[in-house]
């Protein structure tokens, strides 16, 4: 007669499985199709609504992968006769799961060796970007006479990085290198405590500085912008190669996005993750808005706006279209035209009658 494990063995059962499988599955779908596919997405120019959809098919795809496979292992488990298959299954999948772990732990292989990026000047220090440092890295950076090195890991991305910040700390103690954190989160609400800590750094008068994240892209290049507007100062030979740029982007989530000209862009209004991704990472310089402040619905959007473009250094242009009259609009369409490029125009909506009429008024001004 066939056995059956007691209910709440069962579950714990298939919850072991479908821990440890699954983060060893979810590790192999993000570094494996995941990647491959947004990487693609953005070489085609998807916008971020194609691209998250596809995530989340891929993501969909794990998660039903994922529960099939732990219930798969769950009954054979609990239908395993000998020992070795019933003891050896849940430790099969504990061992996949902390692969996965170690490889996650091991940011050099994650980050396939990523270059360090070019140091940049500051109006008070030098800056050196790039993602985690290795033990190696930290003495190189010790014995190239750097002052410091910063780190953006947060604590709240689990479970690697405050484990590998925890190690960090250790190994830059080993090293004689000082180690600040600064933590950081890919969403822009998150990082108000960022500009006090780099009047801070400011005080302490000039240095040199590695700064990092995981993979060193979207977190450096925010800090990067940042930092620029707490200095007060320009960046000598900006490096934004890692940066994400919306040449040949299609679309936001709020609708397409319409190149006007070298540089300029026509878009609706960011999301957090657009202007995290998009805007505000040293890529644009100018910023434009086409709502109306005297709409009280355009309000919480023109006010948030504001507040990102005073926090990260970047131009906000007030341009309120529809309570223009013919010659403002003109003057106004001119003025644009003649703004610090590369520049991002919106109004909410791509299909906004404020977006189509601008677009006309930019192109007419260009004829004359």
């Amino acid at each position: 007669m066939k056995k059956f494990l007691p209910a709440p063995r069962r579950l714990a059962l298939f919850l072991w499985h479908w821990l440890f499988g699954g983060f060893f599955l979810g590790t192999l779908t993000l570094t494996g199709p995941v990647r491959w596919a947004t990487g693609y997405a953005r070489t085609a120019g998807w916008g971020e609504t194609p691209e998250k959809l596809l995530v989340f098919l891929l993501i969909g795809a794990l998660a039903a992968v994922s529960l099939l496979l732990a219930g798969w292992l769950t009954a054979k488990t609990g239908a395993a006769t000998a020992k070795a298959a019933r003891y050896g299954l849940p430790a099969a999948s504990l061992a996949l799961g902390l692969a996965a772990l170690g490889l996650w732990m091991n940011p050099r292989v994650m980050t396939g060796g990523a270059a360090q990026s070019a140091a940049e000047s500051f109006s008070w220090s030098e800056f050196t970007f790039g993602p985690y440092p290795e033990e190696d890295r930290l003495a190189a950076l010790k014995a190239e006479g750097y002052t410091a090195v910063i780190s953006l890991l947060s604590p709240a991305v689990l479970p690697f990085e405050p484990v590998l910040l925890a190690r960090e700390r250790e190994e830059a103690e080993e090293t004689g290198l000082e180690l600040i954190h600064i933590p950081m989160l890919p969403w822009v609400s998150s990082n108000d405590h960022v500009a006090a800590k780099l009047k801070e750094l400011q005080k302490r008068g000039p240095g040199k500085y590695y700064v990092h994240c995981y993979l060193g892209k979207d977190r450096v290049n925010v800090f990067k912008r940042m930092l620029a507007a707490t200095s007060g100062g320009a960046v000598i030979d900006p490096d934004t190669s890692s940066a994400r740029t919306l040449k040949g982007l299609k679309s936001f989530e709020r609708g397409e996005i319409t190149e006007l000209g070298k540089d300029v862009y026509l878009t609706p209004y960011p999301t957090d993750e657009e202007f995290f991704g998009y805007i505000i990472n040293g890529t644009v310089e100018t910023l434009v808005s086409l709502l109306d402040p005297a709409n009280p619905e355009n309000l919480p959007w023109l006010k948030k706006e504001a507040a990102i473009a005073e926090k990260y250094g970047l131009k906000l242009v007030s341009c309120p279209w529809l309570a223009l009259d013919k010659a403002g609009k003109q003057a106004a369409a001119r003025e644009i035209r003649a703004a610090k490029k590369p520049a991002v125009v919106h109004a909410f909506l791509s299909r906004s009658s404020e977006s189509k009429e601008f677009e006309a008024y930019y192109a007419a001004a260009k004829a004359k």
